[in-house]
């Protein structure tokens, strides 16, 4: 029990450096005026890599684990996370007059929740 609990830390503290940033590039490049959607692939782009290496080493512990192996299941599971994030961010902007660095957040947010079981159960199994 206490080590999922400690896994799920783990998986805060991996998933807050990705996120920050994720939100920080997007931020930076939509007040640079880049649009929306192309700033939140770029930030994807870069957050991906501080999160696979974060939850391979740090989050989920698989080093032992080939990244012939985890590497395409966990591009697999951000790529649906990163579809799912794009659509509600982009959905959200359209309809709801809410301040884009709070949209941004909130897709995050959600878009953590259903990466966290993708890659527990599915990316990094052991």
């Amino acid at each position: 029990m206490f080590a999922h609990i400690f896994q799920l830390a783990r998986f805060t503290t991996t998933g807050a450096a990705a996120a920050l940033t994720h939100y920080s590039i997007v931020m930076l490049l939509f007040k640079r005026n880049i649009a929306l959607q192309y700033a939140n692939l770029v930030a994807f782009l870069l957050a991906y890599w501080v999160s696979y290496f974060g939850h391979r080493i740090f989050t989920f512990k698989a080093q032992h684990i080939s990244h012939r192996h985890t590497l395409p299941k966990f591009t697999l599971v951000a790529g649906l996370g990163f579809l799912f994030n794009e659509s509600f961010l982009l959905l959200s902007n359209l309809y709801f007059s809410a301040p884009v660095s709070t949209l941004v957040c909130v897709a995050i947010v959600l878009t953590s929740i259903v990466t966290f079981l993708l890659n527990r159960f599915f990316a990094f199994q052991h």
